[in-house]
């Protein structure tokens, strides 16, 4: 029988009424959870902030860090936004294998609106984010100016000194190293146990001008220094990443050695350029001539004067005469012993392990346009070009000494317009591997 159509329009309206009834409280509960949600967004983009500003500082302790993490937590999420209410962040530092674990989290209490109707008085929201420091033990080894007011190096100087500022100057340990005939190492400048550096005062060495006599290129001294710092640290309190960066302008052409002279056997640096045959300057400056000559160079020293580096390759890449009698002979077997040298002391970091320490990674920028040439008349290939001998240093992948059983660096080849975005280049390569 048909129903009496008022009481159909009654059964309408309650139905009308619970169905709005119930949207509107599935709109309400909406607007409750994203509410909520927004809060979770916002507070996990705090709790970002504030594990990455306290890994920066996590060496100095938890309570140094948890200070840090809480200012950046409260720049990012004061209490209150939102309608929610946030306590201080907990901050946890964990250290593993001189490597830093930062833990952050937070809570917030967000009043609900629409679901007291079904209960829930509040919302409880949180989020947390752990950041990793993994700090780099690094030195920096430049060719410096070979005259005065040479723009190409000077820059090289002010894209090294950018450089500096990708690192921490808390958590890492810098060296800074400039070499030409000899090699300058500042004290201040030095590796030490303690970590940070003071980023400033190199960028102002960096900056201040070049009043020099023309050097060469003593690399393999300047990778000895660099080496030898690094392993100066003992194991337990290395860095995992201990890496060399290069800057160079030649292939290697310069050796420190034990050599005679008229007044006794002198400690010295000289070169295979023509200049530079005999004078000796001071290993120890960046050049400066002692103002005395070698006497003989018919036969090489054994060794580097520390009597820690061989001047024979350490992989026959190339030979030395036994006896060079003339001029040209004699330049030929400094030269020679120069590549040889830099390359033994570049093998030898990388190739470190066990008690020695970590292997150390070489990465190098060299000046293109020099590099890409044969800058000795020595009966050499194309594979002695300055720019090869660079990609051996680095151990690069596909050079024609690359030990797979060694890390492998980068080389990236610039002119001097370039030379920023090669420090760039190397900087990501460094950063990728320790951040």
């Amino acid at each position: 029988m048909k129903e009496p159509a008022g009481r159909e329009k009654g059964q309408v309206l309650v139905a009308f009424v619970l169905t709005a009834t119930f949207l509107l409280a599935m709109i309400g509960l909406a607007i409750d959870v994203g509410m909520a949600y927004l809060v979770k967004t916002k507070l996990s983009a705090a709790v970002d902030a504030a594990a990455l500003a306290a890994g920066k500082v996590a060496p100095q302790g938890e309570v140094t860090a948890g200070a840090e993490a809480a200012r950046f937590f409260a720049a990012n999420y004061p209490d209150g936004l939102l309608g929610a209410r946030v306590a201080a962040p907990t901050t946890v530092v964990t250290e593993e294998d001189q490597s830093w674990n930062v833990t952050v989290s937070a809570t917030a209490q967000l009043p609900s609106y629409f679901a007291k109707a079904v209960g829930t008085r509040q919302f409880t929201v949180s989020a947390s984010a752990t950041a990793t420091l993994s700090p780099v033990d690094l030195v920096l080894v430049l060719a410096t100016p070979e005259r005065p007011g040479d723009q190409a190096l000077e820059a090289a100087n002010a894209a090294a000194g950018r450089f500096l500022g990708n690192f921490n100057p808390e958590s890492d340990r810098i060296g800074l190293i400039r070499f030409a005939s000899g090699v300058e190492a500042p004290d201040e400048f030095r590796i030490r146990e303690k970590r940070g550096f003071d980023l400033g005062r190199m960028q102002d060495y960096l900056a201040a001008p070049e009043a020099r006599e023309p050097g060469y290129a003593a690399a393999e001294e300047a990778l000895r220094v660099a080496k030898e710092q690094l392993d100066s640290l003992p194991k337990p309190r290395q860095s995992k990443r201990r890496i060399i960066v290069l800057f160079a302008a030649g292939a290697p052409n310069g050796m420190a050695a034990r050599f005679g002279t008229g007044t006794g056997e002198t400690v010295g640096a000289l070169s295979s350029q023509d200049a530079g045959l005999y004078p000796l300057y001071r290993r120890d400056e960046v050049s400066s001539p002692l103002r005395r000559s070698a006497l003989s160079l018919n036969t090489l020293p054994e060794t580097d004067w520390s009597g820690t580096v061989p001047v024979r390759s350490f992989n026959a890449a190339r030979e030395l005469l036994p006896v060079a009698n003339s001029f040209d002979e004699q330049r030929c077997n400094v030269d020679r012993a120069a590549r040889n040298m830099a390359e033994n002391v570049a093998d030898a970091a990388r190739g470190e392990s066990g008690s020695q320490g970590y292997p150390i990674i070489i990465h190098v920028i060299g000046r293109g346009s020099k590099l890409s040439e044969i800058e000795a008349a020595c009966s050499y290939g194309n594979n002695e070009k300055g720019e090869n001998i660079m990609r051996r240093l680095a151990n690069v992948n596909g050079v024609d000494t690359y030990n797979a059983n060694q890390p492998s660096g980068t080389y990236v080849s610039a002119e001097p317009e370039e030379f920023d975005a090669a420090f760039r280049k190397v900087a990501t390569s460094v950063l990728r591997l320790s951040r």
